[in-house]
């Protein structure tokens, strides 16, 4: 009877938390900023607490109440929050390891992220993307009749937008995707930072500059590219869409890899903390530097190389 009691007061803790912070997050404009980053917290907290059918029904309890604190304008939020909390408490509970909880975090923000968007295509008439085109196109207008006011429009600017535009209306998926998954790392290394702080165990990641993609990345990538030269792939068609995504996605991730091999390097040179941060500045800034690297260190292993000048 006590452990019930227990149960459900904490329960109903962790409802009126993810509640209040539902509802922050939605009204007001600079705190809410920071507590949208936290609203899966409560659901992480009450399935590391106690078991999964309660941990559902908490769930479904905080998306009813978000109905009745803020209106179908919440519920999305909810939603989307609220799966992503279970899904992190759950397989934290059965023992996975960080980076296995990251990649089913990413793929449940993804999931509801596309199934929020489709609802609301359908159900409001609201298609997010049509309306970030309209607002570039806008954008282009403004800049044209800006330039056109002081010292004339360049010869080919709308040619080079549009087509600029194009490219990004192409990659749209990629960017998607690439953002859905670093805002679930984000959301994860905070929730499972504030969770260690109140006393429950949770996993590491293992250090960044032991990242290591796997060589099919390579293969892949050099396939694209003997696609995109000798097939003839035109804008706009399907085989176009794929090829111009999954390049984006792959280079985003040498990209990073060649950022984790500076990390490395860093590290084995024994250098302070600070230069890790200059060094990722610039890689940043000379991102295709740092992404033929990341190619290299993918496909020929240069740590081994630095290892071994290392040891002479």
């Amino acid at each position: 009877m006590q452990d019930n009691a227990r149960k459900i007061t904490y329960g109903a803790m962790m409802i009126a938390l993810f509640a209040i912070l539902l509802a922050v997050s939605l009204y007001t404009p600079f705190l809410g900023n920071v507590t949208m980053f936290f609203i899966a917290l409560p659901i992480i907290l009450y399935r590391l607490k106690y078991d999964r059918n309660s941990s559902l029904l908490t769930l479904a309890a905080g998306i009813v109440l978000s109905l009745l604190i803020g209106g179908i304008l919440l519920v999305p939020i909810a939603f989307v929050h609220g799966i992503l909390g279970f899904i992190i408490g759950e397989t934290i509970v059965r023992g996975k390891s960080k980076l296995y909880i990251f990649m089913a975090s990413g793929l449940t923000l993804l999931i509801t992220g596309m199934g929020v968007y489709v609802g609301a295509v359908l159900f409001f008439g609201f298609n997010m993307i049509d309306a970030l085109m309209t607002v570039m196109e806008e954008t282009k207008e403004q800049m044209k009749s800006f330039m056109a006011n002081y010292g004339g429009v360049p010869d080919g600017y709308d040619e080079v937008v549009t087509s600029t535009f194009q490219m990004y209306e192409y990659t749209i998926p990629s960017i998607f995707i690439i953002s859905i998954f670093m805002l679930a790392f984000i959301l994860l290394t905070l929730n499972l930072g504030v969770a260690k702080r109140l006393g429950f165990e949770v996993p590491k990641f293992p250090p960044f500059r032991e990242m290591k993609l796997p060589m099919i990345a390579v293969i892949l990538y050099g396939a694209i590219l003997l696609i995109t030269l000798f097939a003839g792939v035109k804008p706009g068609t399907n085989l176009y869409l794929i090829t111009v995504n999954a390049t984006t996605v792959l280079r985003f991730l040498f990209l990073l890899q060649g950022v984790s091999l500076i990390h490395y390097y860093v590290n084995e040179m024994k250098l302070p903390k600070v230069a890790t941060v200059v060094a990722t500045i610039f890689a940043l800034m000379l991102a295709p530097i740092t992404t033929m690297l990341g190619i290299l260190d993918t496909g020929v292993n240069l740590r081994a190389w630095l290892r071994k000048d290392k040891s002479k």
